[in-house]
Order: C-alpha cells, then structure tokens, then sequence
C-alpha cells in the first residue's frame, strides 16, 4: 500500500508558516536607543555631554607653589668623577583648583512600558577639579653621573621657577574653553 505524504506535509506547514507570518506583524510600536530589548523592567540611563567650559583660573602671576627639599649622596657631579658628596636638591610642586560648567543630556529609557518615548532632560552641574603641576628635574641646572645622568634643582628658585612656568603655559591654553557668560 502506497501513501502519498505530500498532501499531508503541505497541509501541516501552510498554516504553520501563516502563524508566524501573524507573530512577526503584531507589534511596531517599539522605540529602540542603544542597547537589546527586554521586558525586564529595568530603566536604562546614558549621559551624553552637550557642553563644557572652565568657570575661572587663577592669575598665572598670582599662583605660588610649595618648595621641599631633600638631601642626597650624589657621584660625578656635573662631570667631574672626583666630586662626590651629599648635595640638596629641590622640587616643587603646585596644584590649581578650578570649577568648570557642564551640559548634559540624560536619556532614560524603560524596557517594560511598551511604545514609550525615552525620557530625555538637559542638566547642567558644575564640578571642581584640582590640576597638579611637579617641577621637572630634566631642566635642573645640576647632574650626576655620566652616561646615566641624573639632574636636579640645585636651588629652590629654579625649582619654583619651572613649575610656575609649566602652571602658566596650561592656564594660557585653557583661555580657549572659558565659559563666556
């Protein structure tokens, strides 16, 4: 006895296959912004940044730093091998406080309540913000040693000097993002 399936399979797959046609049409109303989507009922919040700018800097004439030294056993010092002894050596180090003014977009989005708009707000904050400035021992006006050299601030005003000139060259580059209000 011969069967003929055919008849059979196409009468099962047809409306099998209409199903998931009525499925993948049912529902558009769906708002979609980074991320999957799950019903979970979980908010999800992103913070983009709209604006930013420096409230006020210090005048670079006007900033002091703090001086400390340190007593150390040096070889070679500047080139000549038969001098070596403890020598003191200076660093200095500044720190600047600033404030600076943001704008932001917060965008809160909810899984859980379908066809609905993510919640979108500007904030604006401002937020302190501290800038450490150290001397660099690389433009001392003292070495030690000769194929490694070593330098250092032989005098508490060099030390000084080189920092508040590194402090002065950032605060001139920041004159470009002060807030203009």
């Amino acid at each position: 006895m011969k069967i003929n399936l055919l008849p059979l399979i196409v009468a099962v797959i047809i409306p099998w296959h209409g199903l998931a046609e009525k499925k993948a049409t049912g529902n558009k109303n769906i708002t979609v912004i980074q991320g999957q989507s799950t019903a979970d009922g979980k908010s999800q919040l992103a913070e983009r940044l709209l604006e930013e700018c420096i409230v006020s800097l210090p005048n670079a004439g006007t900033i002091e730093p703090i001086v400390s030294s340190q007593s150390q056993f040096l070889k070679e010092i500047n080139g000549d091998p038969s001098k070596n002894e403890f020598v003191k050596t200076y660093t200095a180090s500044l720190e600047i406080n600033y404030m600076i003014h943001q704008k932001v977009l917060i965008v809160v989005t909810t899984n859980a309540i379908q066809g609905q708009e993510p919640v979108m707000k500007v904030m604006e904050k401002s937020l302190q913000q501290t800038k450490q400035f150290v001397s660099n021992a690389a433009d001392g006006d003292l070495y030690a040693g000769r194929s490694r050299r070593q330098y250092y601030f032989s005098t508490p005003g060099g030390a000084k000097k080189d920092v508040q000139n590194r402090a002065a060259a950032w605060i001139k580059q920041q004159a470009a993002i002060i807030c203009r209000k």
